[in-house]
């Protein structure tokens, strides 16, 4: 695939100026899709933590949670 993109002149010259442009614009395009997926992925997990209540403990819930067993088990 070709991607065109425009470039102000002094820009251009700099980026030509590099002995394996390509590569050195793939790579460059790999880390900032990287990075953009990152914060994708940073805010997913933001909205799912403020979906649950600052009430609920994790720690609280387990202990809860063996507490039954427990009581099963007897």
């Amino acid at each position: 695939m070709q991607v065109v993109i425009d470039l102000p002149d002094e820009l251009g010259k700099k980026l030509l100026g590099f002995p394996n442009m390509q590569m050195f614009v793939q790579e460059a395009v790999k880390k900032m899709l990287l990075e953009e997926q990152r914060k994708q992925a940073s805010l997913e997990i933001k909205s799912l933590m403020s979906s649950v209540p600052a009430s609920v403990s994790l720690v609280d819930e387990l202990i809860a949670d063996r507490r039954i067993e427990a009581n099963k088990e007897l």
